[in-house]
């Protein structure tokens, strides 16, 4: 069973990869900071070996995105950080806003990226991982350029990596979802 989740998944990032980027729809203002909270929180129950840090800057960081694939963006980063530091380490999240942007970084204190294969991470296919199909930071790179951001990485050898991304910032608060006062009780 697990086998066949594993499979599936590596096709939803095939198709997710191949999709026309039309098709992702118009940005639209969110509340990064909040998506950080949300998805830390789904990596910080199960991992008790793993130290998860979020790091909010800026309180109110809102960006012109697509909610839902920030979500799929912040989990990439933070698989790929869960797995560079092994059984056990630390990943930090930072969510902080300058000069009309909104940064994203994921910290890991793993082995780092040797320097030859560093300028290849986000392309498709490439991985340092025997099990990993080379798509998550490719699809990172696809989805954060779709809103008009950039990502990019940094590491040193033996003291872990950080990748990071800037979206286009907003002075738009983001609509409440509908039951979201529901959701808070």
């Amino acid at each position: 069973l697990e086998e066949i989740d594993r499979l599936t998944e590596i096709a939803k990032a095939f198709s997710r990869y191949g999709a026309p980027e039309e098709v992702t729809g118009q940005t639209e203002p969110v509340d990064v900071a909040a998506v950080a909270r949300e998805v830390l929180t789904l990596y910080r129950a199960p991992d008790r070996s793993v130290e998860y840090r979020l790091r909010v800057e800026t309180e109110h960081a809102f960006a012109a995105a697509r909610a839902l694939e920030l979500r799929e963006v912040m989990v990439n980063l933070l698989e790929n950080a869960r797995a560079a530091v092994g059984e056990a380490g630390t990943v930090e999240l930072t969510v902080d806003a300058r000069d009309g942007e909104v940064l994203v970084a994921v910290r890991d204190d793993g082995s780092g990226i040797p320097p030859e294969q560093l300028p290849r991470i986000f392309e498709p296919h490439f991985s340092t991982r025997s099990s990993g199909t080379g798509l998550g930071l490719a699809i990172v790179r696809r989805l954060v350029e779709s809103w008009g951001g950039q990502v990019g990485a940094e590491s040193e050898p033996g003291a872990g990596a950080v990748v990071w991304l800037t979206i286009p910032g907003t002075t738009t608060a983001p609509t409440p979802r509908p039951g979201a006062d529901a959701d808070a009780e």
